[in-house]
């Protein structure tokens, strides 16, 4: 029979863990970034809190009080942001991919029909484009610059650790 020491057990559950450990306990999620360890975790993330909170309202009344189609928009930012970084040279006679509504539902877990009609409604007022053959594809109207301008205060002005100074 094998016996296992305390210490054996130590060290394992050390190595077997996904979670760093730090003087035999688990690491903070904040360790990596020491411009928060000072903070109040609860301070930092009401504050984050409120900036989501302004973040959604601003964008929920870009698209008409509509969050399910800033949603379905934002796949098709994300998949023009998935090219441009993935592009080593400049995409001139690249082919823009399109999406149906069928892929968008199964995406995002919005009934197909309500997707289409969003997808419909997207495309008249700009922020999409359909193609003959019914497929969407990113618009004019909101391209990445304003997507990272409307996201900002999540990712800069809510963690800088002298936001509230």
């Amino acid at each position: 029979m094998l016996s296992v020491s305390h210490d054996d057990r130590k060290a394992s559950a050390e190595t077997d863990t996904a979670q760093p450990l730090v003087n035999g306990e688990p690491a903070s999620w904040a360790e990596p970034y020491p411009g928060y360890l000072d903070q109040d975790v609860s301070r930092f993330f009401y504050r984050w809190g409120g900036h989501l909170s302004a973040t959604l309202i601003r964008v929920r009344s870009r698209f008409d009080g509509d969050l399910d189609q800033y949603l379905l928009y934002l796949i098709f930012l994300l998949s023009e942001l998935s090219d441009s970084l993935s592009a080593t040279p400049p995409r001139t006679f690249a082919r823009r991919r399109g999406l149906n509504a069928l892929s968008l539902s199964d995406i995002t877990q919005i009934p197909r029909e309500t997707a289409r009609r969003k997808l419909l409604a997207l495309a008249d007022q700009g922020y999409l484009v359909r193609d003959d053959d019914g497929l969407f594809m990113l618009g004019e109207r909101y391209g990445l610059d304003q997507f990272f301008a409307d996201l900002r205060p999540l990712f800069w002005d809510a963690v800088r650790p002298d936001a509230d100074r």
